[in-house]
């Protein structure tokens, strides 16, 4: 069974040609740029992933550090301008004492360095303000909040209105509040609670802020530095395989002069001297009065057999051009050596021919080694051969209904022309499978990526 149009191999002829230089030049260029882009683009995306927690780490830093620095001086202001005042004439509501204390405050509340001065006890009533009107009112306290003034460390907290001496201070949407509890000129400890405005923490915020884009410069620079020789080892990467693919050009050329070479050798010498030894037993037996035809016949038969037998082996030994008449019809070719056994012979073609010299010689080397096995060795009836696109790939397969073999015979003779061409099918980016059992036959497989698809062995040059 043929499965392909008459005109199936001249198409595949038209398309089965050299990758001209430029377009070489061009995918050369292409993949280089693919892979700068990658690694442009790789970078970018680790400035990025790093460059977001540092930013978070920093406004956290920056609050902390501002939020430290604001308790320590309210810390020291309380101490040495207000606990002195806080005497038991000023919660007796002198006004003398009142006063005293308003000069300390009223300054530092009208340059609006602080918003809100309170003077409180442990249960949260507030006993001195600025702000008369919150005098006698009792707010509830932070959790935990006299427990971590015991050791005279202050507080600070960054939050928005909660509804305590905060209440009437609509300006702001934050604000930042100290605690401090020290000893007033009475001897009596209280809780000194000032309210700032979010300036100074703005402020730290906007300072290491700033220092980042000069981090982010640092690094993109780094990377800017590690590209040069990123490129140049993507460059060293790709003309290894450039010369991968040209020693893999290379050899099969050589392999295929070599069979050329010895293909006319024995066509020049050996099968000329049968062919003459033929012609001159033939007119020996005409001249001879009594010629022994038994050993004539014998005799002319034995030479044109091996006459036969050498014609087949030269071309086994140098396969068809696929240049010039196409892979299907070279694989239909194959047929002959099937039919001459008496078997079946099919063969399917659903594939487009691939548009290189490497990727034909391959399949064609591994479906005459398989069809051989099949028709020579494991007595097959029928043997089947197909070539279709899979994917990404071409797949070739050949099968058979033979002997087949174990995997104890798998390095016989008969097999091993397909373990060589394994190696090679491997080398070029392929893979080839082996399946058989005793008595149930053959499947060879093999898969190669198709043309389009960047493959480091099997991208040909124009001047491999």
């Amino acid at each position: 069974m043929l499965a392909m149009s008459v005109d199936l191999g001249s198409r595949f002829r038209r398309s089965v040609l050299f990758d001209s230089g430029s377009e070489g030049r061009r995918r050369k260029g292409s993949e280089m740029q693919a892979a700068v882009r990658r690694f442009t683009l790789s970078g970018l995306a680790a400035l990025i992933i790093v460059a977001i927690p540092v930013v978070v780490v920093a406004r956290s830093l920056a609050v902390d550090q501002a939020l430290a620095h604001v308790a320590e001086r309210t810390k020291q202001i309380v101490e040495h301008e207000f606990a002195p005042d806080v005497t038991d004439a000023l919660l007796a509501g002198d006004a003398a004492a009142v006063a005293e204390l308003d000069a300390e405050v009223d300054p530092l509340i009208r340059d609006g360095h602080i918003l809100r001065v309170t003077v409180g006890d442990a249960d949260g009533t507030i006993l001195y303000s600025d702000l008369d009107e919150l005098v006698g009112q009792q707010f509830d306290l932070p959790d935990n909040l006299s427990a971590q003034l015991q050791d005279g460390t202050p507080v600070s907290v960054l939050g928005a209105p909660t509804g305590g001496p905060d209440l009437f201070e609509v300006d702001h949407d934050k604000f930042v509040e100290v605690y401090v509890q020290a000893t007033g000129g009475n001897g009596s400890d209280y809780i000194f609670e000032l309210i700032y405005p979010p300036d100074e923490i703005n402020r730290m915020e906007d300072e290491m802020l700033g220092i980042l884009p000069v981090v982010l410069v640092a690094l993109a620079v780094l990377q800017l530095l590690q590209l040069a020789p990123a490129i140049r080892m993507a460059r060293r990467l790709q003309d290894d395989g450039e010369v991968r693919r040209r020693l893999l050009q290379q050899s099969i050329t050589a392999s295929d002069r070599e069979r050329q070479k010895l293909a006319r050798t024995l066509h020049d010498d050996v099968i000329q001297d049968l062919a003459a030894l033929a012609y001159s037993l033939e007119s020996r037996e005409q001249q001879q009065t009594k010629p022994d035809h038994a050993f004539q016949t014998l005799a002319k038969n034995i030479v044109q057999g091996s006459i036969a037998s050498l014609r087949r082996i030269t071309v086994a030994l140098y396969p068809p051009d696929l240049s010039a008449m196409g892979l299907p019809v070279a694989l239909d070719g194959l047929g002959e050596l099937v039919r001459r056994r008496g078997a079946e012979w099919q063969l399917e073609i659903e594939a487009s021919a691939p548009t290189d010299m490497v990727r034909p010689a391959l399949l064609y080397r591994v479906a005459r080694e398989a069809v051989t096995n099949a028709a020579k060795h494991a007595s097959a009836q029928v043997v089947r051969v197909s070539l279709r696109d899979w994917g990404d790939a071409v797949l070739l397969e050949i099968v058979d209904d033979g002997d087949g073999f174990s995997p104890a015979d798998a390095a016989r003779e008969g097999h091993l022309g397909l373990r060589i061409l394994r190696d090679t099918v491997h080398d070029a980016g392929g893979t080839l499978h082996i399946e058989s059992a005793s008595g149930a036959g053959t499947r060879v497989s093999v898969t190669l990526p198709s043309a389009g698809v960047d493959s480091p062995i099997l991208a040909n040059r124009s001047n491999a």
